[in-house]
């Protein structure tokens, strides 16, 4: 099959995919594991000690740590004009996000490098679940916030054991915001970076990407489509 497709098809189907362009709020207490599992992935990733509305228009994800500065009305216009913001500890309680763009209440206490508890799955078929593995209690060191709950409007994914919520996302204008309760980028407190976490990130930069087509790859498709099709015309008036 894939011998008869014409050249220019078979071209835009290789080019289709996208890299996504990533930033990561950075401070001093940063790991750049994660950083570097997505710049080894094909995306682009870029850090940012501080930033505002011009510098995140250029993005399509940006991930925001506890730990980093944070612009509350630049990380809520980013979503709204269809950015995807991922949240993870200590975001939660210490950054003051828009109600719109919140997911999760604040903690009520917070474990650093204890082990892995049970986790729930609250929405199985969500779509930021795709190729994840949950891992078994005990399978790994986390660090992560206790006693958030989902606000109303968030879809809740996963809850950790004792209720807290673990992900969750929602949507607001364009854009989605996803919440992840596990550290990911805390130098000091154990950032995890395991297959079923990285994944969930994963999923959740390719959704970004994956309603806003390249345009010359796409035209490229058409016109291959178009010349598969008449190819096919001249082959049945031949047999015909």
């Amino acid at each position: 099959m894939l011998k008869t497709l014409p050249a220019a098809l078979l071209l835009a189907l290789s080019s289709a995919t996208q890299a996504a362009n990533v930033g990561i709020g950075w401070s001093w207490h940063y790991d750049g594991t994660l950083a570097a599992t997505l710049t080894a992935r094909g995306d682009t990733v870029s850090l940012y000690e501080r930033y505002d509305a011009g510098a995140l228009a250029g993005l399509d994800v940006f991930i925001q740590d506890g730990n980093a500065r944070a612009d509350a009305a630049a990380l809520d216009a980013f979503v709204f004009n269809g950015g995807t913001l991922i949240q993870v500890p200590w975001s939660f309680t210490q950054t003051s996000f828009t109600a719109a763009t919140s997911v999760f209440g604040p903690r009520r206490g917070f474990q650093v490098g204890e082990s892995l508890t049970a986790i729930s799955a609250l929405d199985a078929e969500s779509w930021l679940l795709r190729g994840v593995q949950l891992p078994e209690e005990g399978a790994g060191i986390v660090s992560r916030e206790r006693g958030n709950a989902f606000l109303d409007g968030a879809t809740p994914v996963l809850a950790w054991d004792d209720g807290s919520a673990l992900l969750g996302y929602r949507q607001y204008g364009a854009g989605t915001i996803v919440a992840l309760n596990v550290n990911l980028l805390t130098a000091d407190s154990y950032p995890l970076a395991a297959a079923w976490s990285n994944q969930i990130v994963y999923n959740a930069v390719d959704a970004a990407i994956s309603a806003v087509p390249e345009p010359a790859p796409y035209a490229t498709l058409a016109v291959g489509l178009l010349a598969l099709g008449g190819v096919a015309r001249r082959r049945h008036q031949a047999l015909g």
